[in-house]
Formats: structure tokens, C-alpha cells, sequence
């Protein structure tokens, strides 16, 4: 048995015996080494512990880390935190919490994350949101998808929302922006047919979101 093992087993036994889990550790790389244990492990309390150095840590890489990892308590319980941290100061833990966010799964978190993708001035925080909707089986997350695909000035954005788009649909995407001369124009033409399906009809208007169809780019798709 290993060092390592020896001492994450020591740790898990002194939570028992003294109470809740919590992050240990005065430097940075000691404190997320502490929550990739308490997520791995799940004992008494590190669900909590997580969510309270999601909001409190003062460093950004904990912070991020502690989102994360509370990808593995999906719980109500949580929830708040998660949606508190889609508008931390830092970008990356914003991406962080939209992706933990999509695992929730429902419409409430799909509309949030449809107000990340639309006004998050970071792309990367826009990414983590797309991610997010790609991880959330509601229906409304097919609107989002769809305008960040059409809309977003960032191409690796698109992409994501448009491979994100035709993963729901049980296909793949293979196209990328920087083989595609009219990169605006093909992202349009890859979600354009979508939109005759009913079910994708039915998402924008549960999303609350206009239905524009752009006829002149369905020849790009149509035999």
C-alpha cells in the first residue's frame, strides 16, 4: 500500500472520528490536492466543504478547483453556490460553475446558461457554458446551442455549440473554422435545417427565444 493511499485513509478516518471534512492545506497546490481527495472520496460534510471554497477562497485556481469538484454532489443543496460562482470576478471560475451547472440539468439551469453564453464578455466563460448545455437534458438547450452557434463572435464557440448541437441529435460534427473560408456562413447553414424539427420549434419557444429562419442558407444541407 503506498504512502499516498496510507495517508488519504488516515485522513478519511479522522474525518470519521472528529466530524465534518475539510480542505486542508495553507498553500494552493495542498488545498486542491485536498478536494480532488474529499470529491474522489465523498465522506461526511465534503459536499459542503467544497461549496464553502467555492465562494470563500481567495485564490482563483482553489475557487475553480472547488467547482470542479462539485461536479461529483449534484445536490439542491449546492445549487445556489454553483449559480452564485457563474458571476465570480474570474473568468475561469465562471466557466468552472457553467459547466457544474449544466450537470443540474433541468430548465432553470438551461436558462442560465443561456444568459452566460448571450453576456459573458469571456470566451472562455462562454465555452464552459456551451459545454454546460451540452451537458443539460433540457429541451431549451437546443435554442441556446443554436444562437450561440449563428450569433457568437468567437469561431471556437460555434464550433463547440454546433458539435454540442449534433451530439443531442446522435451525430457528429467534423467541420472546423479555419478550413472553412465563410466560417459565419457555414455555422448558419449547419443549424438552419434543425429548425423545421418540432422538437427544436418546441425549445425556442419554451427558451423564450425567437425562431429566425435564414432560407438562404438550407441549400448547404438539402440533396
Amino acid at each position: 500500500m503506498g504512502a499516498a493511499v496510507v495517508a488519504t485513509g488516515v485522513a478519511l478516518i479522522l474525518i470519521g472520528v472528529f466530524g465534518r471534512a475539510r480542505i486542508e492545506g495553507a498553500r494552493t497546490g495542498d488545498r486542491i490536492q485536498s478536494i480532488c481527495r474529499l470529491a474522489d472520496a465523498k465522506p461526511f460534510g465534503a459536499g459542503d466543504a467544497l461549496a464553502e471554497a467555492a465562494v470563500k477562497d481567495p485564490d482563483v485556481r482553489v475557487r475553480q478547483a472547488a467547482l470542479i469538484g462539485l461536479g461529483r454532489f449534484v445536490e439542491p443543496k449546492h445549487r445556489a453556490t454553483v449559480e452564485q460562482c457563474t458571476q465570480d470576478a474570474s473568468a475561469p471560475v465562471r466557466r468552472a460553475a457553467a459547466i457544474t451547472l449544466g450537470l443540474y440539468g433541468d430548465e432553470t439551469a438551461a436558462a442560465r446558461l443561456g444568459e452566460v453564453v448571450r453576456g459573458d464578455p469571456a470566451e472562455e466563460v462562454r465555452l464552459g457554458a456551451v459545454m454546460g448545455l451540452g451537458l443539460c437534458a433540457a429541451p431549451e438547450t437546443l435554442a441556446w446551442l443554436m444562437e450561440a452557434a449563428e450569433k457568437d463572435d468567437a469561431p471556437a464557440v460555434q464550433l463547440r455549440a454546433i458539435k454540442e448541437l449534433y451530439a443531442k441529435f446522435g451525430a457528429q460534427y467534423f467541420g472546423e473554422p479555419s478550413r472553412v473560408p465563410d466560417w459565419p456562413q457555414e455555422a448558419a447553414a449547419s443549424v438552419e435545417y434543425l429548425k423545421s424539427f418540432p422538437g427544436v420549434q418546441e425549445a425556442f419557444r419554451k427558451a423564450g427565444v425567437a425562431l429566425v429562419r435564414r432560407p438562404e442558407y438550407r441549400w448547404q444541407h438539402e440533396d
